[in-house]
């Protein structure tokens, strides 16, 4: 128990100005107040009741930069699962132009890159496949870049705690 006197009738201070005369003693901590007799003030400091703490994972204990570490480590153990996700979009877009240039390849009768005269019979099936197979083909690889993209922002996102 903590006993202050700094208080009387005498000096004329108020009730509030004993209470703040005791607040510098005991900062951050609930303070109970007693008046006793009319000379003196008690005051009994309590602790604070903390919550225990909560245990922490092993997650939680490692800094971000180790966790990265630790997952690439994991990716390289298990293998890669294919190309990268900015290189299915991109041979997406090849495709696409590909196909899109095979299909005016063949309504300009053009040669094949400057090789394959229109007069050949392997000029239309050449082209023709080219232009069928593009699209199906582009839309795949962009669906697969697109997927890829949003497994590694979700990973990224747990790495970062927000998921």
């Amino acid at each position: 128990m903590l006993r202050v006197v700094t208080a009387s009738r005498h000096c004329c201070l108020s009730k509030s100005a004993m209470n703040t005369s005791i607040a510098p003693l005991a900062i951050g901590k609930r303070v109970t107040i007693f008046p006793c007799k009319q000379l003196s003030v008690i005051a009994r400091v309590e602790p604070e009741q903390q919550s225990p703490p909560k245990p922490a994972t092993k997650d939680e204990e490692l800094p971000p930069w180790i966790r990265r570490e630790k997952e690439r480590e994991l990716q390289a153990q298990q293998g890669a699962s294919g190309l990268p996700w900015p290189l299915y979009l991109l041979f997406s877009i090849f495709t696409a132009i590909a196909a899109v240039g095979s299909i005016f390849e063949f309504v300009d009768r053009n040669p094949i890159f400057g090789v394959l005269p229109p007069d050949n019979p392997l000029w239309a099936p050449i082209l023709l496949f080219f232009a069928v197979t593009g699209f199906p083909t582009a839309g795949i690889l962009f669906v697969k870049g697109v997927n890829g993209f949003n497994e590694e922002a979700e990973r990224q996102d747990k790495l970062d705690g927000y998921l």
